[in-house]
């Protein structure tokens, strides 16, 4: 069976995203879609949110697994056998910064093979750090996010804000 891993902090997921998943869906039979925490960042949404937003729209697709990590890419990848790590990537910036990160990961790991699949050109500029900046301004992030989670990602944003009252 012919698996991958696409990982990230998906805070939120965006349709960026979703393209990298489609793409992936194309060219193996599963895809595990790997909710990391970056311990650089801190997200809006917890890890096991975040995971929940991507099972919802991957809900009808089994060939999608979608599984919330607090550990290393390389461990979750070593602790289910799979050499393939997909990387979106926008711009120079990300292949810089993807390569750098690929040097590390396969120093760890070394039987590691990534692959780097470039953005839709309509998708360059989408980010899920632009998405929480339009979040915090309280624009609509409507064209940004999967239609199927975009209000679950403002109700939880309401929610969120509601306790920290």
């Amino acid at each position: 069976m012919r698996e991958c891993v696409f990982a990230g902090t998906f805070d939120p997921f965006t349709v960026g995203h979703r393209d990298v998943v489609e793409k992936c869906l194309k060219m193996f039979d599963r895809v595990h879609v790997a909710v990391l925490n970056n311990h650089d960042k801190t997200p809006l949404f917890g890890g096991e949110r975040r995971a929940a937003f991507i099972e919802k729209l991957y809900a009808n697709e089994p060939r999608v697994l979608v599984e919330h990590s607090d550990g290393l890419l390389v461990d979750f990848m070593k602790e289910r056998g799979i050499t393939v790590n997909v990387r979106g990537i926008r711009n120079a910036d990300d292949f810089k910064y993807e390569t750098n990160m690929f040097y590390y990961n396969q120093e760890m790991y070394p039987e590691l093979i990534t692959v780097y699949l470039p953005a839709s050109l309509s998708k360059t500029h989408i980010s899920s750090t632009s998405i929480r900046m339009l979040i915090n301004a309280g624009a609509d992030i409507s064209p940004y996010v999967p239609a199927e989670i975009a209000e679950d990602v403002i109700a939880e944003l309401k929610r969120i804000r509601q306790t920290e009252k």
